[in-house]
């Protein structure tokens, strides 16, 4: 079964209130790697940041030529899958976490 893989890293000061994290999403040998940067009091960043995240999978989903509706999950669903992918190394200080969700 076809599966997003993230890898995800604390990256930058740990002791400010700017997070910044390194994701690496892979689906059937396609990557995309970005960094996202957001200050977690603003709301407004975080939802750029995971819109980010969401395109980077669509783009690796694509290019991937996995194509039908049973292959796409929804763009709330990509969001909340990154999400708990940064929340998972929020604490690490520069620990990495492989994170799957099956498609």
């Amino acid at each position: 079964m076809t599966e997003i893989v993230c890898t995800a890293k604390r990256a930058g000061d740990f002791e400010s209130r700017t997070e910044e994290y390194v994701m690496a999403f892979s689906v059937d040998g396609t990557s995309r790697t970005l960094s996202v940067k957001y200050l977690a009091s603003r709301a407004y960043e975080i939802n750029a940041a995971l819109d980010s995240c969401v395109e980077a999978i669509r783009e690796a989903i694509s290019e991937a030529e996995l194509d039908g509706l049973e292959t796409r999950p929804t763009d709330e669903k990509l969001s909340q899958f990154s999400w708990r992918a940064m929340q998972s190394v929020k604490y690490d200080e520069g620990g990495e976490k492989t994170s799957k969700l099956e498609l």
